[in-house]
């Protein structure tokens, strides 16, 4: 998954899903739409905070206070575990990159329309193919490769390479960088659990971002901006846990198209939020990169069948 980071990338599950049956597919699909509703709920709340505060600010106060969520659930599914890792540097590969997309996704909530932004974000699996061979040995078929020109024809309506702002860039570095902390999952998931997994990766966000927000000027938040502050760092951690929840219950092609459904809701919010209007390409570009993460899906998963 690759809406906006850390939420989607902080908290994978390996091994087969617990069931098939339609019950359990239907938990998992509510929860997937929580997730995915408490993840643009983060964002929206992230960009209306960074207008006050810096993004390093902001993003060190999500993690702080997610731990009141992902650390009592970390400790009730694994108890000790939960802070045991068995690779340490896929840990590390994944705490640098989420945070550094994370970073980017805030600090670009003010500079470009939130549709825009969130639509930029589901780049991430494209990279992922892109980037699959050199990392992990995998080879990109056909229809891979063509998922990825039909993706990156999306990318490019909604953000021109003869137009392209700083901020636009900067928003395709994070999806370059969700794409490296999802690759970073996929290693570290084979050996650790997903309360180790999105534990960890909370407390590294904590302990990089606080020395950014030192820097760039941190100050005590007022007294009526805390709700907000909190409301987000509920929502962050829930989303994380109900993200794992789902991947428990349902594979990714049954979750996949809820989680796609965030290019048109980040567009209903953007114009209630603040009354924003996406650009005329965002939705155009927004199916291209929909159909292309679903084709990419579909095809690793016929390619493993």
């Amino acid at each position: 998954m690759s809406a906006p980071p850390a939420e989607r990338t902080a908290a994978p599950v390996s091994g087969p899903c617990s069931g098939m049956a339609g019950a359990p597919l239907a938990a998992a699909a509510l929860m997937m739409a929580a997730s995915l509703a408490l993840v643009l709920t983060a964002g929206a709340l992230a960009r209306e905070l960074g207008a006050r505060y810096g993004a390093a600010e902001v993003l060190f106060l999500r993690f702080l206070l997610s731990l009141a969520v992902v650390a009592p659930a970390a400790f009730a599914m694994a108890g000790r575990r939960a802070l045991s890792v068995t690779r340490p540097g896929g840990h590390a590969v994944r705490a640098l990159s989420g945070v550094g997309a994370a970073l980017l996704f805030y600090a670009a909530t003010q500079h470009l329309p939130f549709a825009d932004l969130v639509a930029l974000s589901y780049a991430a699996p494209l990279f992922v193919v892109l980037l699959s061979g050199p990392s992990l040995g995998e080879r990109a078929g056909t229809a891979s490769a063509l998922c990825v020109a039909l993706g990156m024809a999306g990318v490019f309506l909604i953000a021109p390479p003869a137009r392209l702002e700083p901020w636009s860039l900067a928003a395709l570095a994070m999806a370059f960088l969700n794409a490296v902390c999802i690759l970073a999952t996929r290693r570290t998931a084979q050996g650790d659990g997903p309360a180790a997994t999105g534990l960890v990766f909370v407390l590294a966000g904590c302990l990089l971002t606080a020395p950014a927000a030192l820097l760039t000027g941190f100050r005590m938040p007022d007294a009526a901006d805390w709700p907000a502050f909190l409301l987000l760092g509920v929502a962050a951690g829930a989303a994380i846990l109900l993200n794992a929840a789902a991947f428990r219950r349902a594979p990714a092609a049954v979750l996949a198209p809820i989680d796609y459904l965030g290019i048109a809701a980040s567009a209903a919010i953007g114009f209630l939020w603040w009354g924003e209007s996406p650009s005329p390409a965002v939705l155009p570009g927004g199916l291209l990169i929909a159909a292309a993460g679903l084709g990419t899906l579909w095809a690793g998963v016929r390619r493993k069948g």
